[in-house]
């Protein structure tokens, strides 16, 4: 008579271990499978897509950048490209949110807690500089958009997004000029107006990159031009507290730098 038990056909159960004997090792918790491979690949992919895009927006404009040139650049084909982004348009944006975190995470250096109240303040033009020297491209997008030019498409959307974020920064900012007040390390001044004076001169001093001629300055210069201003700016806002007795505030107050922010994924 046949046997009709269900577990007809299968491959006996396994025993388990005498005693002793040692336990078969089982999968680590954090070995990579074949899903998360993929993932880091399609990232890597589009880190890849993103820098030919920023680089050829940066050189070219947004309107004159081709998707093939950027294909070629990260050397992938421009099928790969519209397997990430619908087009040139949602490339740009992908950047624009880009530079923003990376303009985030800079700012947010300025909060280490070994600097004091004045210095966080400071730590501002240092991060900013940061941020320009580190990504030129992504810099771009966010101080000198101009919706309609040449080097941005017109999108109400994203100048909101933009000035909002750039904006929320800004306040932090200024939070960060009213505790140094409130320390006793800053003298009493409206932290907005300061915050925006700051905000404007810096991409006023980087903006001379961009011009011609004898107007134009060199990045070293313009390092230099930014520090000067940070001199200029502790000299101006810091109290008797934190002078040293011949009212002297260069080493009592040292010129901070941040530390290296975290990496934005593409």
């Amino acid at each position: 008579m046949p046997d009709e038990s269900p577990t007809r056909g299968r491959a006996p159960a396994a025993s388990p271990p005498a005693a002793g004997e040692p336990t078969p090792p089982s999968a680590p918790s954090g070995a990579s499978t074949p899903a998360s491979r993929g993932e880091r690949r399609r990232a890597r992919t589009r880190a890849a897509i993103l820098e030919a895009a920023e680089e050829a927006f940066r050189r070219d404009g947004f309107h004159a950048a081709r998707i093939d040139e950027i294909a070629e650049r990260a050397g992938l084909s421009v099928g790969s490209i519209y397997v990430h982004f619908a087009g040139k348009h949602d490339l740009y944006l992908a950047l624009v949110d880009r530079a923003l975190e990376l303009f985030e995470r800079y700012m947010a250096q300025i909060d280490d807690p070994s600097f004091t109240p004045l210095q966080r303040v400071l730590a501002g033009g240092d991060a900013y500089l940061r941020f320009h020297h580190d990504h030129p491209g992504a810099f771009r997008f966010i101080t000198f958009r101009s919706a309609g030019s040449d080097g941005a498409p017109a999108d109400a959307d994203t100048d909101r997004r933009v000035q909002e974020r750039v904006g929320a920064l800004l306040d932090r900012f200024s939070t960060a000029i009213d505790d140094a007040v409130a320390a006793g390390e800053a003298r009493p001044v409206d932290a907005r107006l300061l915050t925006r004076f700051l905000w404007g001169a810096w991409n006023g001093v980087v903006g001379l990159e961009l011009q011609p001629g004898g107007l134009r300055l060199a990045e070293d210069d313009i390092s230099a031009a930014l520090d000067l201003g940070r001199r200029m700016l502790r000299e101006y806002l810091g109290t008797a507290a934190v002078r040293d007795g011949d009212g002297r505030i260069d080493d009592a107050v040292p010129l901070p730098r941040i530390a290296d922010p975290p990496d934005v994924a593409g």
